[in-house]
C-alpha cells in the first residue's frame, strides 16, 4: 500500500487487489472514510505512512477493501467467475435500463450549455461507457467459457 497526497491535505492510496497484485486501486480519504477513487490526481506525490498518519490519524491504519481476502466460504478462481460475472452482467444491463429512462428526452428538454444540458451529456457519456465495459464482460465471459471447456476436457483425457 502506497500513500499519496494531492490538493493540499486529500490523501490518496493506492492498494493491490487481493489475489491479483498487478491491479492497484485507489482509494480516497473523504467524508472519515476511504471510498474508491477514478484513479491518482496529477498533482499527488507520494509520502510515507507516518506523513499519512500525522494527517489521517488511525484512519491510515485501515486496511483497505481490496487487500482483504474475501469472506471465508467464498469460491474463488474458475469455480466462482461464471456466476459472479453473470451477476456483474445482469446487474449492468439492469442500471442501465433504469439509468437510461428518459435520457434523450431530458437532453431534448435542456438548455444548450446549460447545467442541464451539461449532465445529461455526462450521463450518455456515463451510459455509452457502461455499455461498452458490458460488451466487454460479455466477451471475456465466452472467451473463459472456452478455455474452462478446453481446460475440463483436458483433465478428462
Amino acid at each position: 500500500m502506497a500513500f499519496h497526497q494531492a490538493y493540499g491535505k486529500v490523501v490518496h492510496r493506492t492498494t493491490p487487489l487481493h489475489g491479483y497484485s498487478a491491479i492497484h486501486l485507489v482509494e480516497r480519504f473523504t467524508g472519515g472514510r476511504w471510498e474508491l477513487a477514478a484513479g491518482l490526481p496529477r498533482d499527488a506525490e507520494e509520502i510515507t505512512e507516518d506523513a499519512a498518519r500525522e494527517i489521517l490519524g488511525d484512519a491510515a491504519g485501515e486496511p483497505s477493501r481490496f487487500a482483504l481476502a474475501p469472506e471465508a466460504g467464498t469460491t474463488g478462481g474458475l469455480s466462482a467467475w461464471p456466476d459472479r460475472l453473470d451477476s456483474m452482467i445482469d446487474a449492468t444491463v439492469e442500471w442501465l435500463r433504469a439509468t437510461a429512462v428518459g435520457s434523450d428526452t431530458e437532453l431534448a428538454w435542456a438548455r444548450y450549455q446549460s447545467w442541464d444540458h451539461d449532465f445529461e451529456l455526462d450521463t450518455q457519456e456515463a451510459l455509452r461507457d457502461t455499455a461498452s465495459l458490458l460488451s466487454r464482460m460479455v466477451e471475456q465471459r465466452a472467451r473463459l467459457a472456452a478455455r474452462a471447456e478446453m481446460r475440463r476436457a483436458r483433465d478428462v483425457d
